[in-house]
């Protein structure tokens, strides 16, 4: 089993090593895989299939990630999650897709050019600007309503780099912990976990090995209407094959809970607060195989 990674993490994040434990007690090796010096004509025989994993650099050249993928899915070579797939993820601009489809989502203003005008979302004292590729929260800040130079200002940056920018309402549920992720393999839940505020009014952020923004994770038991809108984004996916999907839920004015994002391409999926997990996943890779 070909797990990829990227170069500044060779041997995958901490959290898969539950994960390469569970493979490696069903008798599958496994080869870590750094994407972006791998020749995907190398990878038949070599692996019998590659899952992503910690590719968290992939949102700094988006395009050649995906291009990878697709140049492994020309090999034949299984992988998970399909490009197709992948591609459709790794630009939040899919919140669209997914509110069109009728999905809870936190409003979002999408922002393409410098020449666009966007206003501040109305009946919130903070909201968010960020890239619309982007992985760990990096690129993402939080501004009050009153500062709207900054937030321009910060705005203009991404868009001046070529970034496509979101705007959105910062939900005061948030430093109240509701952010909540509800992982699932091949549809089914699997287990929650929450995370604690991880954007600050000041703007900075503990940044891990440079490629995202540092969580405080506890475990959380998911909520009957959690595991609801949870299922009514996966059935909202245009495209089929995920095996894996962490749904990041937080709950709107009204205490009910909306989707923040939907990440299928490299999520820690936090094995270590529900060790069954790894062998969860691996169940479902072999049923696959």
């Amino acid at each position: 089993m070909g797990l990829a990674t990227c170069a500044a993490l060779p041997v995958g994040d901490s959290d898969d090593a539950a994960l390469v434990a569970a493979f490696q007690a069903w008798d599958m090796d496994v080869q870590w895989i750094t994407w972006n010096d791998t020749d995907p004509r190398e990878l038949p025989g070599l692996v019998d299939a590659v899952l992503i994993r910690s590719t968290w650099d992939y949102t700094e050249n988006p395009e050649a990630f995906c291009a990878w993928l697709d140049a492994i899915s020309a090999t034949e070579l299984p992988v998970v999650n399909p490009a197709a797939l992948v591609r459709w993820n790794s630009d939040k601009r899919y919140l669209a897709d997914l509110a069109a489809a009728g999905v809870p989502t936190v409003p979002t203003t999408v922002v393409d050019s410098r020449d666009q005008d966007w206003s501040v979302p109305e009946g919130f004292d903070e909201f968010v600007v960020k890239p619309s590729v982007g992985a760990g929260s990096k690129g993402a800040q939080r501004f009050s309503a009153q500062d709207v130079d900054a937030a321009r200002t910060h705005a203009e940056q991404l868009l001046a780099a070529g970034r496509t920018v979101l705007i959105q309402p910062y939900l005061p549920s948030v430093d109240a912990g509701s952010e909540t992720a509800l992982i699932h393999f091949d549809g089914v839940f699997s287990h929650a976990i929450t995370k604690g505020p991880m954007l600050g009014r000041d703007g900075k952020a503990e940044m891990v090995d440079g490629l995202y923004v540092a969580e405080v994770i506890d475990p959380r038991t998911a909520t009957d209407a959690q595991l609801d809108v949870a299922q009514q984004v996966l059935a909202a996916v245009p495209h089929p094959g995920a095996l894996y999907a962490r749904v990041d839920l937080i709950d709107d004015p009204d205490g009910s809970p909306v989707l923040l994002e939907l990440e299928m391409i490299e999520p820690s999926l936090f094995f270590a607060f529900d060790p069954p997990a790894a062998d969860r996943l691996v169940a479902a890779v072999r049923a696959r195989l």
